[in-house]
């Protein structure tokens, strides 16, 4: 290609000169650069409109692309020069203008980046535009995701554009799919007018724009809107076997879920299974942390909260194996919603770790804890003053082991006094599930006191004693209570320890089968 400077806003280059150049050269400015460009690219790419009306008469340079199959007009609308495009599509309207390498036509250029303008200029010249662009996208699905009513408007007038309302793009998304992501109303309606079966189309995962409404919660008005004008369209499930209500639990949007719930019409939903006979119920249980938000779907008189998946599990159960370290804090709430039955877990086990009478053992250690410490904190180490301005207060107060024990020795008294309080209160409840609970606090309270209670036996030692040879031995034989009984409950349990029924901490792992208590 003959070598011309390029014609820039800094160097512009005239009419005349061009025209001087083509009667010089004649078909040799015809021909590409290394990157395929001809002079039409380059002018249309630095927005020389007066150059490219002269480059133009040569019509070959009008559909001449670049390696990249750029158009001179792909590279007008890249760069949104409105003068360039006009006169490009004034001579050649009958040009469709077809999709280069990324797969973006004009049109999807123009949408992609809002030029309304040129938009317009392409529908209103281009007898047949091309509208494709990337992921199998369109120029709708550009505008609808840019939420550019009158750009969706306008590409919805054209005739050969409209049918793009049903294109769906590689992930089976038409511009109804974006419009319900967003929560457009307007969008939703307009797109919904030019084709209301454009409700019933599913994407690649059998979603509709229902589903992906639900899903994201945006616009509850969405919602009401395509179950008001298109109520069968909520009969539709995913490949997954999920309904609206499904996708809303899923998304965790409580609003929408709300909608769905107050409209009667829709109760089908309610208890509805997918693939893996989940109801909506057993996905909100999915997300216990967030679930106690959504009271209107867990209190409903129609919602089945004892429904068995695939699995035998009712709601309750995927609970269980969901949170079960915080699983404490949130049974009580699930005992409102009607599952507290399938709670009433049976310990039927003769050798139950939580049987009747090591409940009582437990109460006599932490009786015998609390009375231990009640006697210390009386009989003080090192006895008192018995003259003077301090008389009857500590002979050894001010010593920091003296102060470790008074603490140590407190915190055994407190925590064996909670411990025998709840195991009086035990005997008041009439839940399995309770009572288990209510155990486990104790047993744990009783460790801790029983522990505060080394650590007491400890610093009074050493307040008594002081760094001494007998005390240092005395303290040593203590504190590895500590050891011992950590190598003797890893043997317990690799010994196989209590069989049960039921490990507290892993209800799934032990197959158990958690069945309705017939009794309290």
């Amino acid at each position: 290609m003959l070598c011309l400077p390029h014609p820039t806003p800094e160097t512009p280059v005239s009419e005349e000169f061009v025209n001087q150049i083509l009667d010089k050269c004649g078909d040799l400015v015809l021909l590409p650069n290394a990157k395929g460009e001809t002079l039409l690219h380059i002018a249309a790419k630095y927005g020389h409109s007066n150059i490219a009306k002269v480059l133009v008469e040569h019509k070959k340079f009008i559909r001449a692309t670049n390696n990249e199959k750029d158009t001179a007009l792909h590279e007008a609308v890249r760069h949104g020069h409105i003068e360039v495009v006009k006169t490009l599509l004034e001579k050649d309207p009958e040009y469709s203008y077809y999709a280069n390498n990324a797969n973006e036509t004009p049109l999807y250029l123009a949408s992609e980046r809002q030029q309304q303008q040129v938009v317009n200029e392409i529908l209103n010249k281009v007898t047949s535009p091309a509208y494709d662009g990337p992921k199998n996208q369109t120029a709708l699905h550009a505008a609808v995701i840019n939420q550019d009513t009158g750009m969706v408007m306008d590409l919805l007038k054209n005739e050969h554009v409209r049918v793009a309302v049903k294109h769906a793009d590689k992930d089976g998304w038409i511009p109804l799919h974006y419009a319900a992501k967003r929560g457009n109303e307007e969008l939703t309606e307009l797109l919904l007018k030019e084709d209301e079966n454009s409700a019933y189309i599913q994407d690649n995962k059998g979603r509709t724009a229902l589903h992906i409404a639900a899903y994201y919660g945006v616009s509850s008005h969405n919602v009401e809107m395509i179950i008001k004008h298109y109520p069968d369209c909520s009969e539709i499930v995913d490949k997954e076997g999920r309904n609206a209500l499904h996708h809303a639990v899923n998304g965790r949007t409580q609003d929408i879920m709300g909608k769905i719930m107050s409209n009667l019409s829709l109760s089908n939903l309610y208890n509805e299974r997918d693939n893996d006979g989940n109801t909506p119920l057993h996905c909100l249980a999915a997300y216990p942390h967030l679930s106690w938000d959504f009271s209107r779907l867990k209190y409903h008189g129609r919602v089945d909260k004892l429904a068995l998946n695939k699995n035998d599990q009712t709601p309750l159960d995927v609970v269980f194996d969901n949170l079960k370290p915080s699983l404490e804090s949130i049974w009580p709430q699930w005992f409102e919603a009607k599952g507290e039955k399938r709670l009433n877990i049976k310990l039927e086990n003769e050798e139950a770790v939580y049987s009747k009478e090591a409940k009582e053992s437990h109460l006599l250690v932490a009786t015998l804890i609390a009375t231990v410490s009640f006697a210390a904190g009386i009989t003080l180490p090192g006895g008192t003053i018995q003259e003077g301005d301090h008389k009857g207060t500590p002979i050894l107060g001010q010593r920091a082991s003296f102060k470790a024990f008074i603490i140590s020795n407190a915190l055994a008294m407190v925590f064996a006094i909670s411990a025998a309080s709840i195991h009086l209160s035990i005997p008041l409840t009439k839940s399995k599930f309770k009572d288990h609970f209510l155990t486990q606090y104790a047993h744990a309270f009783t460790l801790v006191a029983l522990l505060a209670m080394i650590v007491a036996f400890a610093t009074g030692t050493y307040v008594v004693l002081g760094p001494s040879p007998l005390c240092i031995a005395i303290i040593t034989i203590a504190l590895s209570y500590f050891c011992s009984s950590r190598v003797i409950g890893e043997t317990f349990i690799k010994l196989g320890g209590v069989k049960t029924r039921v490990d507290p901490n892993n209800f799934s792992k032990d197959n158990v089968r958690i069945k309705e208590a017939l009794e309290a």
